[in-house]
């Protein structure tokens, strides 16, 4: 639920922002006290404070995004971080002034070496700042996939190849495995091929204003 874990972030930030800082920390929170992915991070951030310093979060920046994960800068009084960030949970991948050590992270956002995110990171000020992703119209509300992306296997808003209908509430894909039900990764795995057989329906933004925000059913 966004609602606790807005509230364990309080809690953590009482012992983790400095006095002076306080007053915009909570700014910040409240801004994005309905989205999920910046929650993630800030709870990462305060529940393990980098260099073991009091410290607080005042600025949120893409470095990139794909297929719904983010790549986010976090910046505060003491430094600037990279965290890995996604509907479910944040991974801290340390200073941005360090770059990117991360093999998988690397090739999955395109940097052929750290080398190259060094360079890439060298001046922050060229990347964008973080707006709520349940807010872009160019992401999904619910996966956050962009535009043209797929979604992730499982979000309600994935139009379904078939009949056109919601493909986590049509029937198809009982129809199509001749299965009462799916269960287990051998069953999701099948109907992903048969899908992709079929042909995925992308997201584009005229999918979006059949559903809530994220964040706004909880």
């Amino acid at each position: 639920m966004i609602s606790r874990k807005l509230e364990e972030i309080k809690l953590l930030m009482e012992y983790a922002v400095p006095a002076a800082d306080r007053q915009q920390a909570l700014a910040l929170l409240e801004e994005f006290s309905n989205d999920r992915i910046a929650l993630n991070l800030f709870h990462a951030f305060y529940s393990y404070l980098p260099e073991g310093l009091d410290d607080a979060i005042n600025g949120l920046q893409v470095i990139a995004l794909k297929q719904g994960i983010f790549l986010l800068c976090a910046a505060t009084g003491i430094d600037k971080y990279l965290y890995l960030v996604n509907q479910e949970q944040a991974e801290f991948l340390g200073s941005a002034s360090n770059g990117i050590w991360d093999s998988e992270v690397l090739e999955y956002f395109g940097y052929p070496t750290r080398e190259e995110s060094l360079r890439s990171l060298e001046d922050l000020t060229r990347f964008p700042a973080y707006n709520a992703a349940n807010a872009d119209t160019n992401l999904c509300p619910i996966c956050a996939a962009a535009n043209g992306e797929f979604h992730t296997l499982g979000c309600p808003v994935e139009v379904c190849p078939w009949c056109g209908g919601q493909l986590t509430h049509c029937t198809c894909r009982f129809t199509i495995t001749g299965k009462n039900r799916l269960a287990g990764e051998d069953d999701l795995e099948s109907f992903h091929e048969l899908l992709n057989s079929k042909g995925r329906i992308p997201f584009e933004a005229s999918q979006r204003p059949a559903y809530p925000a994220a964040g706004e059913e909880e």
